[in-house]
């Protein structure tokens, strides 16, 4: 039996929570090689496979995010045919930035408080490995409401939590976004989605 809108929407959920949590442990298994002795050193090893992460699972997340558009068109009982609109390459320069910022210039600024460095790795890991992981699932948000603006049946979108959700989100989560509103607020390690919204 087809799977509903709904269902479609929760199967769509789970994979890109998925994506998240694989973003994470990839981030977990290359900052080994930042190194608290040799920070600028031995950062551009760590930004290289990073970025490379991060654009091969933004990806992923797009095209899961255009078939789940497809898929739930069909269930909604309109066709299938959507022109699905990805966003850009991720931007390197944005993401080097982004991610010095919160890997050497914080642990930088956290030798220069005195604190332990194991603290100071420790923390710069949480911080960008949760932005990592937001870059990627931008990816699939992005696709889902930049295609819902040239989808004529579509009114808007609304937010699907990622798990529980914090304060935050749950604040958002009841809204229905104007179609012509593709911007979605996301914190590092935000694990929600989107859906669209069809006029009855």
């Amino acid at each position: 039996m087809p799977l509903t809108a709904s269902q479609l929407t929760q199967v769509h959920r789970r994979q890109q929570l998925a994506l998240r949590k694989f973003t994470l442990a990839e981030m977990a298994r290359l900052w080994p090689a930042l190194s608290w002795d040799d920070l600028d050193g031995t950062y551009p090893a760590l930004a290289g496979a990073a970025a490379e992460m991060v654009a091969k699972y933004r990806r992923t997340s797009a095209g899961l995010s255009a078939a789940f558009l497809r898929a739930h068109r069909v269930a909604s009982g309109l066709d299938g045919a959507v022109d699905v609109v990805t966003p850009p390459v991720l931007n390197v320069e944005q993401f080097d930035a982004v991610l010095h910022s919160l890997t050497v210039a914080s642990v930088k600024v956290a030798a220069s408080k005195a604190i332990p460095a194991n603290v100071a790795m420790s923390n710069a890991l949480v911080r960008s490995s949760g932005a990592m992981s937001r870059l990627v699932l931008d990816a699939g948000r992005q696709t889902v409401t930049q295609t819902i603006q040239s989808d004529d049946r579509a009114t808007g979108w609304r937010r699907v939590l990622g798990g529980g959700g914090c304060d935050f989100c749950r604040m958002l989560a009841d809204r229905v976004y104007p179609r012509d509103n593709a911007d979605f607020d996301a914190h590092g390690k935000c694990g929600c989605t989107s859906e669209p919204v069809y006029r009855a």
